[in-house]
């Protein structure tokens, strides 16, 4: 498969998600090749989760290997997977703040997986977010800088979402990440449910509160 087949496995043009995947990731497909080998591409089990859920969507923000995996383990109950990775890799022999690397060969596995799977045309989404987009920590100035936050428009609006019958948002991760707090602190606001998961522990509704700006925001 060429990056274009690749990208139209997870972007169906059947699929009225597709609209939201991020294209920037399938640029880099083709270089990663040769460290599959020594790649886990085992399929985990979702211990939070059995069953498909007509009013529901999942956001996974996990580091991305693992986020692919579980996405392709819940679109086997159903689920669209949707990945929404925005950044870069580092240049030829440089050192990046965020190790990309791994997405690519991780792409091309789950569009292998995708092939397999049946999953209806207007299937719920589960969007993928890679946790470590958020790692700025430059040690000097000769660090690439390749840290990515997501924005409102990274996401269906809460008007889209409510249109089509989804007024729940599963969140699975270790923690909600500052950036993607905002975005769904604005779905709370109109009455689409947050419910939480460490992906061990048993779903449950969480409250958000609204986030404190600074001026260095």
């Amino acid at each position: 498969m060429n990056k274009k087949q690749i990208y139209n496995i997870w972007a169906p043009s059947t699929s009225k998600w597709s609209n939201w995947v991020k294209p920037i990731a399938f640029t880099t497909l083709d270089s990663n090749q040769k460290i599959y080998e020594i790649i886990n591409y085992n399929i985990p089990k979702i211990n939070y989760l059995d069953k498909y859920l007509e009013n529901t969507i999942i956001i996974i923000d996990t580091k991305a290997d693992n986020a692919i995996k579980e996405a392709i383990a819940l679109a086997n109950i159903g689920y669209r997977p949707i990945p929404l990775f925005n950044g870069t890799n580092a240049p030829l022999n440089a050192t990046a703040t965020c190790n990309n690397y791994l997405i690519a060969p991780y792409l091309i596995w789950g569009a292998k997986q995708l092939t397999k799977i049946k999953i209806k045309k207007d299937a719920n989404p589960v969007f993928i977010l890679d946790i470590n987009r958020l790692n700025r920590k430059k040690i000097n100035k000769t660090i690439f800088d390749n840290s990515w936050d997501i924005y409102d428009q990274d996401l269906p609006s809460y008007k889209y979402l409510l249109n089509n019958k989804i007024n729940k948002i599963i969140i699975k991760s270790d923690y909600i990440a500052k950036d993607l707090k905002k975005i769904l602190y604005n779905y709370q606001k109109n009455n689409i449910q947050i419910l939480y998961t460490n992906g061990y522990e048993e779903i449950k509704p969480i409250k958000l509160k609204k986030e404190r700006t600074s001026n260095n925001d």
